[in-house]
């Protein structure tokens, strides 16, 4: 636990000292941000069982490719067949490395090479929008390797909806939507009149969108939305959208927006300001929405990006210095918040730099398929050697 909590307070120090000064260089903030993805990319299959799944995936395509089974095969019909540009990717460092290992580390430094992209550009202090990363994503970026991608993809979109150039945009989400179906709901963002409500309206607006969650209305979503793009695991999200109830959405909803309320009056009449205004209330709107499904805050995280460019826009003021630490305190919160939910999952932390398992790690018990990696992590970094 202490690893992680080393990231956040370096980073926290970071965005603090670079208020109120000149905007810090690109090649630093770059180089921190992917000392992060190193961090991440090296991690041993921590964070869920999406690793295996994504590294016996690639295997598979690896080895066709070895195997002049043609790019387009049976398997990679199958497996990546709704999410081709995915399948793409994994081909492209397939042809390099059978190893899943060095296919995660790979694909986790593109992450983090195009997430910061967009806090760099969109921001004037990005170390206080990586500080709210961490926050709200960091830690599913250990694991939900596709759709963070796609959240980066999307991001890059940002520009084209103040531009109203439908066709950049649209080209960037369809990518990204290949990447992971979920993706497509962005295309809203467009759509979304560019108007500064009054703060009356948006909190009717919000209070209904609740309302209309606890009717359970997002498993029909799910099911319509699956079946539009005939995507069987989206349809899927509809079992975790019909019992329960996700209370920290709603609390995180109503904290956020409580937040752009109480600065309202900061929000500027451009139209960029108002694209972000819309990217913020998307967030708050859709944890409300899928307030009864476990699934429905990952359509959440492609709007975090006005959550992270809107708050480091308020921070930036000079009177700020309340917002700062309430922001920063919030974004601790949530940090601890998964490293408690989650356990196992990420601690201990260990690389897959030395060999042998973590003592207790239910999911590799489960989901291991390739035994081979106990005792030698790289036994297959060449084609030499199949997995048995």
């Amino acid at each position: 636990m202490l690893i992680y909590l080393c990231i956040f307070i370096v980073t926290l120090v970071l965005a603090q000292y670079n208020f109120n000064r000149p905007k810090t260089s690109a090649f630093f903030f770059f180089m921190y941000c992917l000392a992060i993805g190193v961090f991440v990319g090296i991690a041993d299959m921590l964070g869920g069982y999406d690793r295996y799944i994504y590294g016996e995936a690639f295997q598979v395509q690896a080895w066709h490719l070895h195997d002049n089974d043609g790019l387009w095969n049976e398997d990679f019909q199958n497996i990546f067949g709704k999410e081709p540009v995915f399948g793409l990717i994994n081909s492209a460092i397939g042809l390099l490395t059978p190893n899943r290992y060095l296919f995660i580390f790979i694909f986790t430094l593109l992450m983090y090479v195009l997430i910061p992209t967009s806090m760099y550009k969109y921001t004037k202090n990005p170390f206080f929008c990586l500080l709210i990363f961490l926050g709200l994503i960091f830690f599913f970026s250990f694991t939900y390797l596709r759709q963070v991608m796609a959240c980066g993809v999307c991001w890059l979109s940002f520009p084209y909806v103040v531009k109203r150039k439908f066709i950049f945009f649209f080209c960037l989400v369809a990518l990204a939507t290949l990447i992971h179906n979920s993706a497509a709901y962005f295309l809203l963002l467009y759509f979304i009149p560019r108007k500064k409500y009054e703060p009356k309206k948006i909190a009717i607006f919000m209070f209904v969108l609740l309302l209309v969650g606890f009717t359970g209305v997002t498993k029909a979503l799910f099911l319509f939305s699956g079946d539009l793009v005939q995507n069987a695991k989206i349809s899927g999200y509809s079992q975790t959208a019909e019992y329960g109830f996700r209370i920290e959405y709603v609390i995180e909803s109503i904290l956020f927006l409580f937040i752009l309320l109480r600065n309202y009056g900061n929000v500027k009449n451009d139209s960029g300001s108002l694209v972000i205004l819309n990217c913020y209330l998307m967030f708050c709107g859709l944890l409300l929405l899928f307030c009864r499904s476990s699934d429905g805050g990952r359509i959440a995280w492609y709007c975090t990006i006005g959550i992270m460019i809107m708050l480091t826009e308020f921070a930036s003021d000079r009177n700020a210095q309340f917002l700062r630490g309430f922001v920063s305190l919030t974004m601790f919160i949530l940090y601890l918040r998964i490293i408690n939910a989650w356990g196992f999952l990420l601690s201990p932390y260990k690389t897959f730099l030395t060999p042998g398992i973590r003592r207790g790690d239910v999911i590799r018990d489960e989901y291991e398929y390739d035994y081979n990696y106990d005792a030698d992590k790289f036994y297959n970094i060449n084609f030499q050697k199949r997995n048995k």
